[in-house]
């Protein structure tokens, strides 16, 4: 049996289908307060649901109980509920939840995380580091996952390009190279990792299958949907001043991320080793999809 954290969410809910896909045997913990559709495809695909939450360690003895396997993609940053923090839910939480595991017998935990060397430090980036200390002390069978930015997020229109608006975002210079990965190509590597010998007790960084600028990224979106997109420069100044002046942590969370973007983060990565390796999306793919999808949804 696999549990999965986080199953409710874009990357679970992809990790999962892919799993249930193969025939194998899902456990999903999801929160009272999910969504009831998300919760109904879930048991729509053959996935047995467990009502819990990281901040209560009882429920995570229930749901761990005769599981093998736990894959936790969790993070409150986009999905926070009342009583979540990063400190009480990414890192207390998820270090609760590899105690679970390892209580139950389980063998093997995938988590995945970024690659926080590459961010200024933030709440998320504190937990997240504390996590992966954690489980490696944890004497559980480990594989770290470090994905690059995720075009749905970094490419999408709320902090890149709209082009409803025909507007785009570009933080600092915007001229390095970055290897944004698709959230699919994310969830085949950890189901792959899975029974990957190259992943065991490994922490694995890797992004998409070509590195491509911010600015190369607009000239696409603008290729794609035939018109020309208006850029707001952010320099990066001004978001290393957002960052420092932060009091909210989810406010320093998106400015210590953004400010990694500025300076690059996610371009020296490599995709993935033979062994987890297979055609992954290029960004032009992405964009192009974007755009057929668009055109293709009748006008109200």
């Amino acid at each position: 049996m696999i549990l999965v954290a986080g199953a409710t969410g874009v990357l679970g809910s992809e990790i999962v289908r892919r799993l249930r896909t193969e025939g194998r045997p899902v456990r999903a913990l999801v929160r009272r307060t999910s969504a009831p559709d998300k919760v109904s495809r879930l048991e729509e695909m053959g996935v047995e649901t467990v009502r819990g939450d990281l901040k209560d360690r009882a429920s995570l003895d229930v749901a761990a109980r005769g599981v093998d396997v736990v894959i936790s993609t969790v993070t409150t940053i986009l999905t926070s509920q009342p009583g979540d923090s990063f400190a009480e839910t990414d890192d207390a939480g998820s270090k609760s939840l590899i105690d679970a595991a390892k209580a139950a017998g389980a063998r093997q935990f995938l988590f995945v995380s970024f690659d926080t060397s590459r961010v200024p430090d933030s709440p998320l980036t504190a937990a997240k580091r504390d996590v992966e200390d954690h489980l490696k002390r944890s004497g559980l069978t480990y594989t770290i996952l470090q994905p690059g930015l995720f075009m749905e997020s970094w490419l999408g229109p709320f902090l890149f390009a709209d082009p409803v608006s025909g507007t785009a975002k570009v933080y600092g210079p915007g001229r390095d190279g970055i290897r944004y990965v698709a959230v699919a190509d994310v969830a085949e590597v950890a189901v792959r990792a899975l029974s990957a010998p190259a992943a065991r007790n490994a922490t694995i960084p890797f992004g998409g299958p070509e590195a491509i600028s911010q600015r190369d990224a607009v000239r696409l979106f603008e290729e794609e949907y035939g018109k020309p997109f208006a850029v707001t420069d952010i320099p990066e100044q001004a978001l290393e001043a957002q960052w420092r002046g932060a009091k909210d942590p989810f406010e320093k969370t998106f400015a210590a991320l953004m400010l990694g973007v500025a300076r690059g983060l996610g371009g020296d990565v490599q995709v993935p080793t033979k062994e987890l390796g297979f055609k992954m999306t290029p960004v032009r793919e992405f964009v192009h999809r974007a755009a057929a999808t668009q055109s293709a949804t009748p006008a109200r």
